[in-house]
Parts: C-alpha cells; sequence; structure tokens
C-alpha cells in the first residue's frame, strides 16, 4: 500500500499492514501452533510502518514541493505535507511506525488491557511461541544460511528479533525493523506461559535485542495510552509566548499562531523555545485516558509562514495527524485569509466570477444564509507559479483611502481563498498579478516609498478555517460522535472565538472556525481614526 498518494520525486514511501483478519480467537492454532491474542476483543490492531527515502533539498525545493514532515517523539512520524508557506522540513531516513486506521472505540476500557513497562503503557497483542519451537522450515523460510549460523538460530532457541518475524510476518518482515521496534521498548517478553490467561509480573520484561526465545515464552507489543504534555515542556514551568488555542478535542486542536514566529526550527536555526512546536505542550491538553496511538507532543500538520498570523492546524494522535495532512494534501480544508495591500487593486469583469462558479472551484465562501455576501462576485486569478498550477480567489473588502505613500495613495482590505498552495502563493498573486503586494512585504514590494510602510510587517492572517473532522467521520468514531456530539457543540459554543463543530447535510462532520484579525488591520497609525474606510463593492 502506497501511502501520500504516490511517488513523488526522489521519495518513496513504503507501508506494510497488519489487518485485522490476522489475529484469531485466543487458543485456536495458526499454521506451526503459532497462537496471536489480542489484549481486548474490540480493538482493532492495525501498525503501519513506513520508510521514507528522502534525499536533501534545498529550502526553497522543499518549501515548493510536497514536504515531509517529522515528529519528534519516540516513533518519529514522517508524513507527506504540502505546503505554502516558510521554512524547511525535516527528513530522515529511518522506519517509521504509525497506526494507520482508528483503534479508539466508545467500548474501549484500558482499565482491561494487561498494563506494560512502564506505566501508562498497556498490552495491545501477544504472541506464544509453539511449545514445541518453530519448525525449522519455517526459520528457513525467513532467514538465509547465513543468518540461521551467525544467528545459532534452533527450533527451540532463537533471539527476540528472530521470533517477532517468525510469529508477526506481516509487521516485521526484516530483522531491522525488528531490532529497532525492540530498542524502541515497544516489545515485552514473558518467561513461560500465562497463567488464567494473566501476565505475571515477575515474569514479564522488556525484550532487548540479544535476549533469547524459548518455547511457551510470550511476545508481547505494547503502546503508550496515557499521556501528559508537561512531560515535553522540560523543566520549563511557562510557555515561551503567548498561543491561544481556538479549538480542541482529544483529537486534534486549532491554534491562532502569531506573527513573528516560525512553526519549526530548522536545525542550526538557534530559535530555542521560540516554536510553535516548542509551545503547544504548554497550551495543548492530553487526550483523556483510554485514547491510543497519541503523540508524544502535539504536532503542527501544516505550515504558515513567520510573518503570518492565524489559524493552524495540530494533531494529538497519529491517526488524526494521518487524516489532517491528507485533507491538505488534498486541498480538503479550506482555508481564508485576509490581507492589505498597497494600492487601489482592480476587480476586471474578465476575470469576475460568481459566488456558485467560486464554489465549484472548491473554495468554502461562507454561510449560506448570509444572502448579501453571496451576491457579490468574486475574482479569480489562475496563474501558474514555477510552471505548477497555482489559483487564488478572491476579492475586495475595504478600501481606505488618503494614505501617504501607498500606490495612489489608497490601500486595500481582501478575502484570500487558495484553492492551491504553492510557495508565497498570495503573495506573489497580489503583487505580480494584482499590481498590488501585500503591505509592508519587502520581498514582493518593490521598494521606492513603500519601504516607508514595513514598519509593522507584512499584513496577511490566516482567519478562517473548514475542515473534516479527523475521528468523528471514521466507522468507528460515528458512533462516538452520536454519544459526545452535544457535549462537543456545546463547549464551542461557550468558546469566546467564533467556532462550531456541525454535521451538515453529507453526513460529514466538521469544525468551522473563526478568529478576529489583529489589531495592526485597523491602520489607525496609517490612516487616522477618522479616515474612515469605504466598503468594496
Amino acid at each position: 500500500q502506497i501511502m501520500g498518494g504516490g511517488f513523488s520525486q526522489n521519495r518513496a514511501f513504503i507501508s506494510l499492514k497488519l489487518n485485522k483478519n490476522q489475529y484469531r480467537p485466543s487458543g485456536q492454532r495458526i499454521e506451526e501452533g503459532i497462537n496471536h491474542k489480542l489484549s481486548y476483543s474490540s480493538l482493532n490492531l492495525a501498525n503501519t510502518f513506513m520508510m521514507d527515502e528522502t534525499t536533501s533539498k534545498s529550502e526553497k525545493q522543499e518549501e515548493e514541493e510536497e514536504l515531509p514532515f517529522i515528529d519528534d517523539d519516540d516513533v518519529g512520524d514522517i508524513l507527506n505535507v504540502e505546503e505554502e508557506e516558510d521554512g524547511a522540513a525535516p527528513t530522515s531516513n529511518t522506519y517509521n511506525e504509525l497506526t494507520s486506521t482508528f483503534t479508539t472505540e466508545d467500548s474501549l476500557d484500558i482499565d482491561t488491557l494487561p498494563k506494560g513497562i512502564p506505566d501508562k503503557f498497556y498490552i495491545l497483542s501477544h504472541a506464544s511461541v509453539p511449545n514445541g519451537g518453530f519448525s525449522m522450515s519455517d526459520i528457513q523460510n525467513v532467514f538465509s544460511s547465513a543468518e540461521i549460523e551467525r544467528l545459532k538460530l534452533q527450533p527451540e532457541n532463537v533471539t527476540v528479533p528472530a521470533a517477532l518475524m517468525l510469529l508477526f510476518p506481516e509487521v516485521f518482515t526484516t530483522q531491522t525493523r525488528a531490532r529497532k521496534e525492540t530498542r524502541k521498548r515497544k516489545i515485552l517478553l514473558h518467561q513461560g506461559t500465562l497463567t488464567d490467561d494473566k501476565f505475571e509480573r515477575d515474569k514479564l520484561n522488556v525484550a532487548k535485542v540479544g535476549d533469547r526465545v524459548a518455547p511457551g515464552d510470550i511476545l508481547a507489543v505494547q503502546a503508550r495510552m496515557e499521556h501528559n504534555y508537561s512531560e515535553s515542556a522540560n523543566h520549563n514551568k511557562d510557555p515561551p509566548f503567548h498561543l491561544p488555542v481556538v479549538y480542541e478535542d482529544d483529537y486534534f486542536a486549532i491554534v491562532n499562531k502569531p506573527e513573528g514566529i516560525i512553526v519549526f526550527g530548522p536545525k542550526g536555526g538557534n530559535y530555542g523555545r521560540m516554536t510553535i512546536k516548542s509551545c503547544l505542550p504548554y497550551v495543548i491538553s492530553p487526550p483523556k485516558l483510554g485514547v491510543v496511538s497519541v503523540l508524544r507532543r502535539p504536532s503542527p500538520v501544516h505550515r504558515i509562514d513567520k510573518g503570518t498570523s492565524g489559524l493552524l492546524v495540530v494533531a494529538k494522535t497519529k491517526p488524526a495527524m494521518v487524516e489532517l495532512c491528507k485533507m491538505f494534501k488534498e486541498r480538503k480544508a479550506k482555508k481564508t485569509y485576509t490581507a492589505i495591500v498597497n494600492g487601489d487593486i482592480l476587480e476586471p469583469k474578465d476575470t469576475s466570477i460568481s459566488t456558485e462558479e467560486a464554489e465549484k472551484l472548491g473554495v468554502c465562501i461562507g454561510d449560506a444564509t448570509d444572502v448579501e455576501s453571496r451576491k457579490r462576485s468574486w475574482q479569480v486569478i489562475d496563474n501558474d507559479l514555477e510552471d505548477q498550477n497555482a489559483v487564488t480567489v478572491w476579492r475586495r473588502v475595504k478600501q481606505y483611502t488618503g494614505v501617504a505613500n501607498a500606490r495612489n495613495n489608497t490601500l486595500s482590505m481582501v478575502e484570500l481563498k487558495p484553492k492551491t498552495g504553492r510557495y508565497h502563493q498570495l503573495r506573489r498573486h497580489m503583487a505580480w498579478t494584482g499590481n498590488c503586494p501585500l503591505l509592508g512585504d519587502k520581498t514582493y514590494d518593490g521598494g521606492g516609498p513603500a519601504r516607508l510602510l514595513r514598519d509593522n510587517g507584512f499584513y496577511l492572517c490566516s482567519n478562517k478555517i473548514v475542515i473534516e473532522h479527523p475521528f468523528y467521520n471514521s466507522p468507528q468514531g460515528r458512533s462516538m460522535w452520536e454519544k459526545v456530539k452535544a457535549d462537543e457543540m456545546k463547549k464551542c459554543s461557550d468558546h469566546k472565538e467564533n467556532v462550531r463543530i456541525v454535521e451538515e447535510s453529507d453526513g460529514k462532520v466538521r469544525v468551522y472556525a473563526e478568529i478576529d484579525l489583529p489589531s495592526k488591520f485597523e491602520l489607525t497609525e496609517l490612516v487616522g481614526e477618522n479616515n474612515k474606510p469605504s466598503a468594496g463593492v
């Protein structure tokens, strides 16, 4: 199964999936007497291992292409993420384990799961070595003669990695993978059979790569199921900067990124704690007890530029990260930006489209009940950037006249809805196609009098987003949604921000979030308090 929509240049994502139907009820023989058992009946243990073969790229290539993204917890999740903003994503050449399907069900009670080692880990599945040992033919089918001799593999005496490959062949396909997961302390060894189907703590230990497995021994796969993000905040008690949380549940969150802060800190960048990712553990709450596949630290699933403020989506579980990254790659996450541009931006008739036409392009126009707003037309920019399709839907909202040093003494507020996400797409489309660069954008404003308007940075805010819920739209999540939707809706209605979660006519559960624009968008210093803007037409 190829993840992330296929191969991109210089990159291959290879995944091997352990399916639910591999497991059988306790006591049932599978092939040569190998017994597999789920530690709880309702859990579908489905692990995906991915290998990233990304080669190094220049920063600009990484910004423009589909970016791999790494989470620096004990798993190290690498995902395929497209991004339109600044900053280079780190890469890795290691195997990476992800839970590819949701394992949390509404009936899950972790009190019924065997406890792992150390605390907060629980056993999800285990398999027993056949009483007569592995058959020599099975060993020879998996290992070469040289490996058998080097590892001294015998039917009644094999290493832990070798036993994992024999017991879980769909998951542990190589010794490298089996050793790596063992070193991550995800494998437990129970010496001898279980008593009354229970693990005996004095016989249970974290397995080591060099341990040997004998007939009747049990190998168990464990996962961390409780988490406290404060553990990731090191010894610091206070967050490094203010980061408002706009929406949050057990699976993902949306935060309001301040201007001037980067999302990820590139190696050698000397950003210290002054990154969004470093701040998230201080402000995001860990999922409730029983939610599995929790990330060690909450992780953004996309970037926005350092100079841009606004809404940033954050994953709290590995399956949510997979789903959210897929949404951004497939452009299912609908974002709206507001900007101030330098000049009297024109709205030509030949590039004008109706609200209905804009919606057909795949952007979210807004509330269907806002009749007056829907009567207004939109503009579309369809100009390639670096030979890649780039489409922006936009319209003017307000105009400010009599502004010194501005083009034609005019500034314009525009609403921007990107259909694609190319490098600096919005900034370049406004400057090159609209001939009105963002106010304060020193990269594209052309210099001259515009340099006198750079004191407050450039004016761009991601102030609206519509996104499908990464869990409540899954098969397991539907039943959970029915139980919690009243509470979730009330929680949103009580929120100070404009946030709502709804189940719409197509059956999808979506989250709508909107924030106020930063105070600098009032332009008081530039236009004065008595210079009222004119509304867009």
